[in-house]
């Protein structure tokens, strides 16, 4: 087997961070440093501990992988309690419940050293037995938040209490990167468990992980969570953290009630003067998309029709109105300009109505009476747009901009969470998504946009409903099983290409707010290289030199 030893050295009064950082970076790990800046008018350094942090609350669920709201304010929830094998820094993947790990010269196999000593909240021991009940568990309950793509292992075995190994269907690129989601559960609680989905007994939240939940309340989204005294890690920097309601964040900053916020450029003079807030401009790692159902509208499967939306939706508009300049605007490629992989030559377009009637007309589509574009059937080009209800000025303006270019399109706004679940089902024509991750590992080119399996099946999960392209399958099946990083890079540059010319979706601009936080509260909050959300790290929470951060 090739080694790839990781060993970290942990004591109760060093932080372990910095030797977990420092060179050790896992097998395409894709590493990098994420983009966001620091205004320069405050450089001092705040309190690195804190009794107690309050958030900006909101439901997201119960915080464990099977009943949690899946977006990333939830399974950030999930990760303050459960651990993965492996995490994710500033620079890249790092050791966490394995210390070190092996992989074979053939990429099918991965051997992780767990950590000794570790200990689930409820004083049980943690061993392999329950990495590879985890997997197997998951097999028959897919969780909501983590978990490892369908396909991909072949089976865990364990190899003796503290050694796990994963043997997998064929080599992944990714197969390490995706480990930092896979939330391992407690085998003496879940081995009973027959609906994972209902349990939301106080056993169901026991974990390895730094913290504990101490309250939930659904009704008004509110969670605390205190520091876990079992904790096989280094101390936890903030003693707990509490999610509490609010109305305003802004003003709920502005009036102590929280700790840590972001706001939009208009009004960063409130606190560029104020020598207690620091201000950091956070990457563009979280966007909005546009989404086509071509198997609900087959007309939509015309790459030339898609391209007319291209060109006849203002993405700067958006940027400048809606994101009040606190933004980018969407790349057909899919990938956002912040992230380490992003290629940028690539088919461009820029708002064009009178390309977009050019294409349209080409694809059939005629205004022959003024009122609207019709095919040679007087079938009239019109679509319902789905969206969330904190959406409806984004699809007012893309309504302007599309009836310009022939296209009749009529708004309807939902609540979020019908919106997502509108989405997962195919219930809809057109409709408007906002979410994280864009800066994640690059196989998510494959996995949103390729329609086959790692097997070549069809796949039920693609995130385009309809959608079908033979090289971007190809594409995306090279770069699943390549493991050399800069071949890997290449294949990932001609998927953009692909997706640029073909676009199964537009990402309509990602957002670049700023993230505030008064520094004599707390002022040890980092970002993940690949992540755009402070909070949502869980090492933001524990101790760790600030010269790792400052890397």
């Amino acid at each position: 087997m090739e080694k790839k030893k990781l060993l970290v050295l942990f004591t109760v009064f060093l932080t372990a961070l910095i030797l977990m950082s420092a060179g050790c970076i896992g097998q395409s790990a894709q590493t990098g440093t994420p983009a966001g800046e620091t205004l320069a008018e405050n450089t001092a350094d705040g309190s690195q501990h804190a009794d107690v942090v309050y958030l900006s609350g909101g439901d997201y669920g119960y915080p464990q992988p099977f009943t949690i709201y899946p977006r990333g304010p939830g399974s950030s929830k999930v990760g303050m309690i459960f651990d993965s094998l492996v995490e994710r820094d500033e620079i890249g993947i790092i050791p966490w419940l394995a210390e070190s790990w092996e992989v074979s010269s053939d990429g099918m196999e991965y051997t992780f050293y767990l950590r000794e000593g570790v200990t689930w909240s409820d004083g049980e021991p943690f061993t392999a037995s329950d990495v590879k009940f985890t997997f197997d568990y998951e097999q028959e309950n897919v969780p909501i938040s983590g978990g490892i793509e369908s396909g991909v292992v072949d089976n865990v075995q364990v190899v003796d209490p503290n050694t796990v190994k994963f043997v997998l269907v064929q080599p992944a690129s990714s197969f390490l990167y995706k480990l930092t989601s896979f939330n391992i559960i407690p085998e003496h609680i879940y081995k009973d468990v027959s609906d994972p989905f209902t349990f939301l007994d106080p056993e169901a939240v026991i974990g390895t992980g730094p913290f504990l939940l101490d309250e939930y309340n659904k009704e008004h989204g509110s969670y605390r969570f205190v520091t876990n005294d079992n904790f096989w890690g280094p101390d936890t920097a903030v003693e707990a953290v509490e999610f509490i309601p609010v109305s305003d964040s802004l003003i709920a900053f502005e009036q102590g009630q929280i700790d840590f916020t972001s706001i939009s450029p208009d009004i960063l003079d409130r606190f560029t003067s104020d020598p207690d807030v620091r201000i950091v401009q956070q990457p563009a790692f979280w966007g909005y998309q546009f989404y086509f159902n071509m198997k609900a509208c087959p007309e939509l499967a015309d790459r030339r029709v898609r391209q007319a939306f291209a060109y006849a939706i203002d993405r700067d508009e958006l940027v400048k109105k809606i994101a009040r300049g606190a933004g980018k605007s969407g790349k057909m490629g899919i990938l956002s300009e912040d992230h380490i992989w992003y290629n940028p030559d690539q088919p461009e377009y820029s708002y064009d109505p009178e390309k977009a009637g050019e294409l349209l007309e080409e694809a059939g589509w005629i205004d022959t009476d003024g009122d609207g574009i019709r095919d040679k059937n007087g079938e009239k080009l019109s679509y319902v747009l789905s969206l969330g209800s904190g959406e409806v000025r984004i699809g007012e303006l893309i309504k302007e901009r599309l009836s310009e270019a022939g296209i009749d399109v009529q708004v309807k706004a939902l609540e979020s969470k019908s919106r997502d679940t509108n989405l997962k089902n195919g219930d809809f024509e057109l409709l408007i998504s906002g979410f994280g991750g864009w800066g994640a590992d690059a196989d998510y080119l494959r996995t949103r946009y390729c329609d086959t399996t790692q097997s070549g099946s069809v796949s039920s999960g693609a995130a385009v409903f309809g959608y079908h392209n033979d090289t971007l399958n190809a594409l995306g099946t090279q770069e699943l099983q390549e493991l050399d990083d800069e071949k890997r890079k290449e294949i990932v540059y001609d998927m953009q290409t692909v997706l640029a010319n073909d676009i199964p979706a537009i990402p309509l601009y990602y957002t670049t707010s700023y993230d505030v936080w008064r520094i004599s509260k707390y002022d040890g909050w980092m970002n993940m290289y690949d992540h755009h959300a402070r909070t949502h790290s869980i090492l933001s929470y524990l101790e760790r030199d600030r010269i790792a951060a400052k890397r």
